[in-house]
This record gives structure tokens, sequence and C-alpha cells, in this order.
């Protein structure tokens, strides 16, 4: 399990990634090559694309974000590879793909060829923007969220601090990721997830430490792969993650209730890269008709997240009626990006998160 789920693409030119080599039989010469996430683009919208721009699109899908990451520094540590024109990653590994020169920024003539661009929200710009340079176009997203099993809690959880009960002692799963767990201690505690220097406010720092040891109380098990599972085979009654992973799991288990916590939460996007080496200016295309309103209704109403365009009229109305994919603006006004951390605050994430782990916090 991941924060993204199985969804099988057909139509043409899709295939599965198995390595760096573009075997299409075809000239490629002529082809948009785009490394993406299994379920997060309809199948058909691949075969709506070629017709509506008369280009051939060769769409090689894999179903998690960690192995397109690894094809990503695959291309550039092979050069002689043909990498593809866009990959799709998380925001996670944005900066990471900046620090380390596989990717290359989204100059003015490019964006040119994406007026969509203009129209996303300056969240979504912001997010992707560097020293007044675009690396890369986000075109859906989610929230961390919890899931916990209605059938077996005698309470409804409504927020982060309802983690802490005691009904949920050895009976919680959180991420095995240190910005999300602590991120929601911080969001518990009325603060932003990238707080001030924690070494200038130790009295943040020991509130904050208190918190994590009391909550590392409450958990069974730290988990960013398997903790649905967990919660449905009865192991835990509570678990923290991914909307995309809850989404479908919970229309097939109606005693799986998710929420997003009153208190706001954390977002994530995944967004069209540009690798090193040849720039297909006919792959902005692509990136502009992800944002169209049309396709931007049917990447919110057939998959797992939300586009994000701004253009969501033509979402049905039962789409945006679901709690989990359009919930509320009171929460998502109190709601953020992960934001790249100072090198002072995330060397101090980092010791926090080793002790928590290690029992010496």
């Amino acid at each position: 399990m991941d924060r993204r789920k199985f969804l099988v693409l057909s139509g043409a030119t899709v295939t599965t990634i198995g390595g760096c080599q573009w075997s299409n039989p075809f000239d490629q010469r002529d082809r948009i090559r785009i490394a993406g996430l299994l379920g997060a683009i309809p199948s058909k919208v691949v075969n709506q694309f070629e017709s509506a721009s008369q280009k051939k699109l060769e769409f090689k899908a894999e179903n998690l974000p960690s192995k397109l990451w690894q094809e990503l520094q695959n291309y550039s540590s092979n050069p002689k590879d043909k990498a593809p024109h866009l990959v799709s990653i998380g925001d996670s590994w944005l900066d990471q793909a900046i620090a380390q020169s596989l990717i290359q920024p989204i100059t003015p003539n490019l964006l040119e060829k994406i007026p969509k661009w203009q129209k996303l929200s300056p969240l979504w710009q912001q997010s992707v923007t560097r020293n007044d340079q675009v690396w890369g176009i986000p075109y859906r997203w989610g929230a961390t969220a919890i899931a916990y099993r209605s059938d077996k809690l005698k309470f409804e959880i409504t927020q982060w601090a309802d983690l802490w009960r005691p009904e949920l002692k050895l009976k919680l799963t959180l991420p095995d990721d240190a910005r999300e767990v602590i991120g929601l201690v911080l969001k518990k505690m009325g603060l932003r997830d990238q707080p001030e220097n924690l070494v200038e406010r130790p009295d943040l720092l020991v509130k904050l430490t208190q918190e994590l040891k009391s909550l590392n109380a409450q958990v069974l098990t730290y988990s960013s792969d398997n903790y649905l599972q967990s919660l449905l085979a009865d192991d835990t009654l509570a678990a923290v993650g991914w909307t995309s992973d809850m989404f479908k799991a919970q229309r097939t288990n109606p005693n799986l209730k998710v929420v997003i916590p009153q208190d706001g939460t954390l977002l994530w996007s995944d967004i069209w890269v540009i690798p090193k080496g040849e720039v297909a200016i006919a792959a902005m295309e692509w990136i502009n008709f992800c944002l169209t309103p049309a396709i931007a209704a049917q990447i919110t109403s057939l998959t797992d997240a939300v586009s994000a365009s701004s253009e969501l009229e033509q979402v049905p109305a039962s789409v945006k009626a679901d709690p989990i994919k359009f919930f509320s603006q009171d929460i998502l006004a109190k709601s953020e990006l992960m934001s790249p951390l100072p090198p002072s605050t995330l060397t101090q994430y980092k010791d926090i998160w080793t002790k928590l782990r290690s029992g010496t916090l």
C-alpha cells in the first residue's frame, strides 16, 4: 500500500516501467515520452490528448512514487539512456531533485506554452518556485488524514488531539516519516508545520518533545505502506496516512471512516518535472492539457486525488460533496504544504526523530 492506489491504465502507448529503456518500436522523434503514476491519470486521457493534439504520446507508468524517483535518478546516472520528456514526482522530492541536478527549470518561454499555469492558485505556484524559477507544475493534490474503525471506537475522531485518547493506546499507526509526525504534533499544538528555530525556543522544544513522547506511547507501529492493512485486520483502530490511499479503501470498507482534522492538515501534490536533457516543447501541451477544465474534472472524478486546476466547474456535484476530496474552506485555510525546512531546523527534526524511534527522546 502506498499513498497512491493501483489502477491499470489502458489505451494506446501506455506501458509499465521496466527500466530506463523506451522500447516502443515506432519512431520516437515525434513522440512525447512521459513517466507517470498508475492511477493518477484516467486511462482515456492519453487517447484524448493524442486526438486533440495530433501528437503521439508514450506513457510509461509506475505504481509507486518511490519507483519514479529511482527512475529519475537512473536517467541522470545513465545519460546514454533516452530519458522521458516529463516525469511525475511527489512534491517532497522536488528540492532533492533540484539539489542533485536531476531536473531543469521550466523557463519563461516554456511557461508561455502552459497558459493554465497563470490560472493556478498562488499556493501551487509558490510551491514549485525557487529563487524566481519554476521547477515543476502541480497537477493533482491530496492531504494527510486520519482513518479509523467506526465499528470499534465509541467516539468520533475530529481533531489531532483525539489520537492521544486512552482508547487508542497501542492501537495507532503513524507514518514512518518525521515531517508528517512532527507536523501533526505541531498542528495539535496550534502551530505551523515549519515553526521558528527550535534552538531559539527551548520552551517550544520541551513542549514538542513531551507531546511526541506521549503520542509515541499510543503507537503500535510506524508504517508508510501497510497502515491500512493493520487497521482493517483489527490490529489497530486508527491510522494516519494519505487521502489517496484512504479514498478507495473507504468505498469497500463501510466501517472505515476518514476525517480531515478540524485543526488543519498537511497537503501534498504530484508535479510534472523536466529531467535534465532534451526539452520537448510539445510536452508543455500535455501539462496544459491536464489542467484544462474537462481533464481536471476527469482527474478529480475518476482518480483518488483532486486536480490542481482552479477551474473545476465541470466536476459533478456528487464528487464535490465528498468530504475527503473537498473538505471545508475553514479546514483548508488552516492547512499548509510541507515547505522546505532550513538546514538548522531539518537537523533538529532528524535528531528528534532518531531519538523518538530509538526510545531515547
